[in-house]
């Protein structure tokens, strides 16, 4: 495998295809892909330098999309969900306590989305582009939907709430865009976990880089990166 001149999103996903997925030796072995790389003045490696700067936003967007997935799950669970269980009880009271177990968690979950969203913003790339365009139009095609409950799109993809307004919505209509049968609720989950995902394979990249580049262009802990790709072949 000929990695010279890729560029640094292709080297990412070439390094973490290496130590986490199709593992082979020989010319496409850990060994060539560093040693086709060694040299100071790679510019791939530097611009992926660059990049490792914002493994902190890359890091901060895999856990908020980690915990809007856990609640987008846990809103919609055919056979655990609040709605469910609200479902059926007869106590007033119990439906009274599941509204407002529900209403808490769809605040929580707005709360994960924006710091998801302002994370992959700030991370930039083409890829955290699309994921933010899709999650806009996402927002845009259940706008009124979610107007019934005080939730509104600000400017820059992240949404607003007018917490009172979701205190008092009618827990049925809740389910209704968030419960286990939602259209709303399925494919919010949908993008959640593929950006999970997607951005756990670039933590994970970045983390192997960060510890084996050092600032002057050379593998700094060549061994330590082998080591890596070893225990995992």
């Amino acid at each position: 495998m000929k990695v010279t001149g890729m560029n640094s999103a292709d080297l990412v996903s070439s390094l973490y295809d290496f130590t986490s997925g199709n593992k082979k030796k020989g010319d496409g072995s850990i060994e060539g892909l560093l040693s086709a790389n060694i040299t100071a003045n790679n510019s791939a490696m530097a611009r992926l330098a660059n990049k490792s700067q914002k493994k902190e936003h890359y890091t901060q967007a895999l856990s908020s999309a980690d915990r809007a997935d856990a609640l987008v799950r846990k809103l919609s669970d055919e056979k655990k969900s609040l709605f469910v269980k609200a479902a059926d009880t007869e106590d007033a009271d119990e439906r009274e306590a599941y509204q407002a177990q529900a209403a808490g968690d769809v605040a929580e979950l707005l709360n994960s989305y924006n710091s998801m969203v302002t994370s992959l913003a700030e991370s930039g790339g083409k890829t955290n582009k699309n994921f933010l365009f899709e999650l806009n139009q996402l927002m845009e095609d259940y706008r009124g939907e979610l107007s019934e409950f005080g939730i509104s799109k600000r400017a820059d993809g992240t949404l607003a709430l007018d917490a009172p307004k979701l205190a008092d919505a009618d827990l049925d209509a809740l389910a209704d865009v968030f419960g286990p049968e939602a259209d709303f609720a399925g494919e919010l989950g949908m993008y959640v976990t593929i950006v999970a995902e997607k951005t756990a394979s670039t933590v994970d990249a970045l983390q192997i880089y960060s510890t084996a580049y050092s600032n002057s262009g050379s593998y700094s802990q060549y061994e330590y990166l082998k080591g890596i790709y070893d225990s995992r072949a």
